[in-house]
């Protein structure tokens, strides 16, 4: 029979029968039962049974026959111990015959037995005891503690097989996915086994060990999960299953253990075409083409960062490249690590998950939360040694996990720029995607999915632009209220329902404030268009305010650059106050509105960048500076003023292009880079002719 050891391993390893039979053999031996010392069906009296009872027990026990001693030969036949039956078919797989076990056992023989689960340590030690026996080899392994593997346990190990190679005498190194092989010992010479995983024949071999065994073998075969699932199952998972199945019974079973959730997410539905979308389809294909064997696993990028707003989807997103790609999916997440305790345990619980992924590979790794590891280059100093551990500790475990095949990584973090740069380097993470806010589009596909055959599409059409500002996690979690809703109501499935568990108040009650947001966006989008500053990506608006999603163009960091920054994030304001004659308070609040980054880069050019009044000089703390100098005070405030009124000059020259983009965005909610292009185009076309984007330098309110 074939076992196939590794996902993606061209040479399969044939098992030869009797090769097994013999190490089951040598189970059964040591399970066989001692001679019975009391008839089978007899029961022995307790001492502590209540002496009221012995009236009653008497009488019955005297009219019940004894029955004869039974001899040992007639002893019931040995059971054999589940996961120690699967172990030894798991090491008959691997090992594959006694004349394989020759070299092995040869002078100055070294061994690596690898892709071990830290669980199964205890169980292949005692197989190798009880089914080859006698090897003369000297058997090593990593103390465990509470299912896990210390780091000082693991340092202890590798200092044991160090010592190891001072004799000649051959050695076994059991090697768990937790630990990565030391790089002297990845050589010729150095023999090196992949403990065999579940299989379809370990599993026939456990059957008929235990006479259990299908009438239909190959009807058992088809109904099983392809290998490369098969293989995700670890001792315990497939104990269990056969614990309560057999034959096309066991398959099913198994195959529901195994197979990807059918109400989860996948790319394939309910999901728009935007970029971080189709990378993460083209990342799906690339992995799905190396499992078939058309690409190597350095000819594609198997690690994808996900960042942006809470609650955008990333987790959504990387469940459905598991689903679509049919493989594990494996979670971590660096607050789950850290609840373990100390940082020890950090660490510990940290190397587990990489290991399961290792384990059930291929498989997906999605680490949540990156960003609450930190940087070893901020200023923050405190518990630096800490946080410089823990990145260390990080990044061991994705160089190895990188030079491994069959783990595709996904992170998801809230802010990218707080990882340390090594983090987020290609190497460590190849791709970069921010998962926005959902515009219209991407409700819409998930409405469709969940809806397309209770609503009319115009009906969700309308729905996805009312929703535009609600999380896909909130749309999904409020279809689903609706149902349970409708259900225990009894009433038909309705939108306003919907509607209701979104919040969504009528449009016609806030227009008037989802049109002022549409204005405001316009402006910023209309100026960005007039000065090139880079390419807009999306804009939308919601109850909750607006947003313009760009790319800048890398420039040369020259003043007229940043004053162009200046008037872009001005321009909200100079758009509200054109058309409505005064401005609201929605350019400013948060640390990255626009009217704190405009005054930061105001600040910067007087303070820290050498391009103000004040020449080339820095000044440490620049915000505290503000707070404190009159004069940096008004220097700041005029430069700012400036770019507004600027804005406000670009924006009257556009003034129909920026109404029109208005009206448009008011009536679709968001909007995607080739919908917008035909008002970057007109804008520019017009901008064109005027000196909008190099504007005079030598006037102005900061001549001084």
């Amino acid at each position: 029979m074939t076992l196939i050891l590794e996902p993606n391993d061209p040479t399969p390893f044939t098992v030869a029968p009797s090769f097994a039979e013999v190490l089951v053999s040598r189970l059964r031996a040591s399970c066989k039962p001692k001679a019975a010392l009391y008839p089978s069906q007899a029961k022995v009296p307790d001492s502590s049974v209540d002496t009221d009872l012995e009236d009653d027990l008497l009488p019955e026990m005297e009219r019940t026959e004894a029955a004869p001693m039974e001899p040992a030969s007639a002893a019931p036949p040995a059971t054999l111990p589940t996961r120690r039956l699967l172990t030894i078919l798991r090491l008959a797989a691997t090992f594959v015959s006694e004349e394989a076990l020759e070299p092995l056992r040869l002078r100055g023989a070294v061994t690596i037995l690898r892709g071990i689960d830290v669980r199964d340590l205890p169980l292949i030690m005692e197989g190798l005891k009880t089914a080859l026996p006698d090897q003369g080899w000297r058997v090593l392994e990593p103390s465990v503690s509470e299912g896990a593997i210390s780091k000082t346990s693991a340092e202890r190990f590798l200092r044991e097989i160090d010592r190891s190679l001072d004799t000649m005498a051959p050695v076994l190194i059991l090697l768990p996915f937790e630990i990565a092989l030391p790089a002297h010992l990845q050589q010729p010479g150095v023999a090196s086994f992949t403990y065999a995983p579940i299989s379809a024949d370990i599993l026939l071999g456990f059957l008929e060990a235990i006479d259990r065994a299908p009438e239909d073998a190959g009807a058992f075969r088809s109904a099983l999960p392809e290998p490369t699932i098969l293989a995700r199952l670890d001792t315990a998972q497939a104990a269990a299953a056969l614990r309560f199945g057999s034959g096309l019974d066991l398959a099913q079973r198994l195959e529901a253990l195994t197979g990807p959730n059918p109400d989860g997410p996948r790319l394939e539905e309910g999901f728009s075409d935007s970029p971080v979308v189709q990378a993460a389809r083209r990342v799906v294909a690339d992995f799905g083409a190396w499992r078939r064997g058309e690409i190597g696993w350095s000819d594609f990028s198997h690690s994808l960062l996900l960042y942006g707003p809470p609650w955008t989807g990333k987790t959504m997103l990387a469940r459905a490249m598991g689903n679509s790609a049919g493989i594990a999916f494996v979670t971590g997440s660096f607050a789950e690590w850290q609840a373990a305790g100390h940082l020890g345990d950090m660490l510990r619980e940290m190397r587990r998950t990489f290991a399961g992924a290792r384990r059930k590979a291929p498989a997906i790794l999605f680490i949540d939360e990156i960003d609450a590891m930190g940087s070893r280059t901020g200023d923050d100093r405190h518990n630096q040694n800490y946080r410089a551990q823990v990145i260390n500790g990080f990044l061991g475990e994705m160089n190895a996990i990188a030079i491994e095949p069959g783990v595709v990584v996904v992170g998801a973090c809230n802010h990218v720029d707080r990882i340390d740069p090594a983090v987020v380097r290609a190497g460590r993470f190849d791709l970069k995607f921010e998962v926005p806010m959902p515009d219209a589009d991407a409700i819409l596909a998930v409405l469709r999915q969940h809806l397309k055959v209770d609503f009319p599409a115009d009906d969700l059409q309308l729905l996805a632009r009312q929703a535009v500002g609600h999380s896909l996690a909130s749309i999904d979690a409020a279809i689903r209220a609706t149902r349970s809703e409708a259900r225990h109501t009894g009433q038909p499935l309705d939108l306003a329902m919907l509607r209701d568990q979104l919040r969504l108040t009528p449009e016609e009650e806030d227009r008037d404030v989802l049109w002022r947001y549409a204005v405001h966006e316009a402006g910023h989008t209309v100026v960005s268009a007039a000065l090139r500053l880079g390419t807009i990506h999306r804009m939308s608006i919601s109850r909750d305010g607006g947003q313009v999603a760009s790319q800048p163009v890398i420039g040369h960091g020259v003043l007229t650059e940043i004053e162009n920054q200046i008037c872009h994030d001005m321009a909200g304001r100079a758009a509200e106050a054109m058309i409505f004659g005064e401005v609201s308070a929605g350019a400013g609040g948060s640390l990255a509105s626009d009217l704190s980054q405009a005054t930061r880069r105001a600040l910067m050019i007087e303070t820290t960048w050498g391009l103000g009044n004040l020449g080339p000089i820095w000044m440490p703390a620049p915000e505290t500076v503000l707070l404190t100098d009159e004069h940096l005070r008004n220097r700041v405030r005029a430069r700012m003023e400036a770019a507004e009124e600027r804005a406000l000059a670009i924006l009257t020259t556009h003034r129909a292009n920026l109404i029109s983009l208005a009206e448009t965005l008011l009536e679709k909610r968001s909007m995607r880079e080739a919908e917008i292009l035909p008002w970057v185009h007109a804008v520019q076309a017009h901008a064109a002719q005027a000196d909008e984007v190099n504007p005079d330098h030598d006037k102005g309110p900061l001549e001084t």
